[in-house]
Order: C-alpha cells, then structure tokens, then sequence
C-alpha cells in the first residue's frame, strides 16, 4: 500500500487537499497519515505531549468521520498522529517513520495572508523535506489528468528516484507529460544542459515526450507560457530547481492567469 501524509490545520482548504487525495487515488490502496503538529509555546502549561488534547481530538475524530463518508475505496485506511513539535521537524518524522511514499497538503493554512498562492509552511515543507510533495489549492477540484507540465531549463540533473514519482503518475493518471524547456535567449545552452536534456529526453524512452520551447531574457515574464498551455491539469517542479520554482509561480503578471492557482503543483527530490 501506499504511504500518503496529510499535514492538517484542520482548515478548509487542508479538509479539500485531503477530499483530493481520496479522489487523485481511489483505485489505490493507500494509508493515509493524517498529521496535526503544535509546537510547545501552543500547548498548555503542564500539558503531556504524549495526550491529544481533547479539542484536538474531536476535531480530529469530526475530520475522520466525514473522510469514511466520503471515500470510495475500502481499501483506503486512516491514522492520526499529534506532535508536539514545529511543522517541517514532525513532518520529517513521519516521513521517516512511516515511510512516506508522498505528502499531500493544502497550498496554505488558515493563518496566511489572503493573496499568497503558496503559504510559507507549505513552500518549506515542499522545498526542505526529502519526499515528493504536492500542493492542492483550495480551489482545485478533481478530474481526470490528460496534461501534466514539466517546465525545466536543464540546469541540474534529473536522476532516476527524481523522476521516479513523475513516471509513477503518469502511468497510472495515462496523463501525457509535455516538458515546458526554458532558455535564456542572451547565451547558447551550455554542455551541462544539453546533457541533463538528453538523459531526460531518454527517461521517456521508447516514448518520445512532447516538448515546447520557450526562450526569454531573464528580465522577461513567463505569462505566456501558462497562456499556450490552458489544458494543464498539474504542473511538476523539482525542488533543487528553486529559482525556476520562484520565477514561475511568483511572476507579477499571474494574476491574469487565474487558473495557475487552481492547478496542483508536485516538487519532486532526488
């Protein structure tokens, strides 16, 4: 069975990024570790880390009962865990301990500013933690992957556990994957990433993968970019990738592309 944890605020949009797991998985056997973390400045004076307190408790039993309700695959089980500890240290932990095949959490919690596509515990749970991990916003609703993103500029090596997740998806979401290749048009691609570009191209192999080329000086947005590819079901980033990450998901011009905030977003490691 599969491994998924779902850190949880208990807010909206992590109760719809936990619907969304059940959905994006349900003809998989899965467990899924529900994970609530407080650090100890939150707890009680002389409260026990090893107790849930009770107000965490039922909102933890509310949040599983509506979850039985609403699965649809039998083989889908559920486990809380409660931590006393700051969010990024217990998630780590679990990923250790449970063996985490992937996280799965909402793009913020209850306590980020309106406006911010991605909330700082999410960005540092998706770039500091050694698992795969994919945002869902509290928008996204679920349907049938036909198109997943790949944007690159082949400035770091994309090894076999790397992409690993990224084949997993594809095969069994049948999605096609277009890989979205980023040049500066000021320089010639240098040798390093005409490599990282071949052993890529060849990661697909006996498929030939479908590739869009973009070239735009560093000073350029990239609206464009999302406004030639509207049938985009999720897009996948690397974390080691982190300026390309920032350069895409941050550009000031974004708000005119209102679906980019609705689309799941997958970092992968390696």
């Amino acid at each position: 069975m599969m491994n998924i944890l779902l850190p949880t605020d208990f807010s909206e949009n992590s109760r719809n990024a936990a619907a969304y797991a059940l959905q994006f998985f349900g003809a998989i056997p899965c467990n899924f570790h529900l994970l609530h973390a407080v650090p100890a400045s939150g707890m009680a004076i002389g409260a026990s880390p090893n107790i849930i307190p009770a107000h965490i408790q039922g909102k933890f039993e509310d949040m599983l009962n509506w979850l039985e309700g609403i699965k649809q695959n039998p083989e889908h089980k559920f486990h809380i865990s409660f931590k006393v500890n700051y969010l990024i240290e217990a998630v780590r932990q679990q990923v250790a301990e449970k063996n985490i095949d992937l996280i799965l959490m909402g793009t913020k919690g209850a306590t980020n500013k309106k406006g911010a596509i991605i909330g700082k515990n999410t960005s540092d749970i998706m770039m500091k933690v050694k698992c795969p991990a994919m945002a869902i916003s509290e928008k996204a609703v679920y349907k049938t992957y036909k198109e997943i993103l790949f944007p690159t500029d082949y400035k770091i090596h994309y090894n076999p556990k790397m992409l690993d997740t990224l084949m997993v998806l594809k095969n069994f979401s049948k999605a096609s994957v277009k890989i979205l290749e980023l040049f500066n048009s000021d320089t010639e691609p240098s040798e390093e990433q005409e490599t990282n570009k071949s052993y890529l191209y060849k990661s697909f192999s006996p498929e030939i993968p479908q590739v869009q080329t973009f070239y735009s000086s560093q000073s350029s947005d990239t609206t464009s970019l999302f406004e030639t590819n509207p049938n985009v079901d999720m897009i996948v980033m690397a974390a080691k990738n982190l300026n390309l990450c920032q350069r895409l998901l941050r550009n000031n011009s974004q708000t005119q592309i209102p679906f980019i905030k609705q689309l799941p977003l997958l970092v992968l490691h390696g």
